[in-house]
């Protein structure tokens, strides 16, 4: 008769724990911009005086990035 009792509370213990589950935490969104959002950003940093060097800098960083991926 012990053995009925601890089995049925053993049953209805993993039956709630079953029903309430893992508590899912909230995790931030990862915001992402839209081409249009790139653009508008791109037409206020980059002007006809600093084109140039814009260019340079993402030249520099492409060479930067291929060389690691060499290695």
């Amino acid at each position: 008769m012990s053995r009925m009792i601890v089995a049925v509370c053993m049953a209805v213990a993993l039956c709630l724990a079953f029903a309430t589950g893992c508590a899912k935490k909230s995790q931030p969104q990862e915001q992402t911009k839209t081409a249009a959002e790139y653009k508008a950003e791109a037409q206020k940093e980059i002007t006809q005086e600093n084109a140039n060097q814009e260019l340079d800098k993402l030249e520099k960083s492409i060479s930067e990035e291929s060389a690691q991926e060499q290695q």
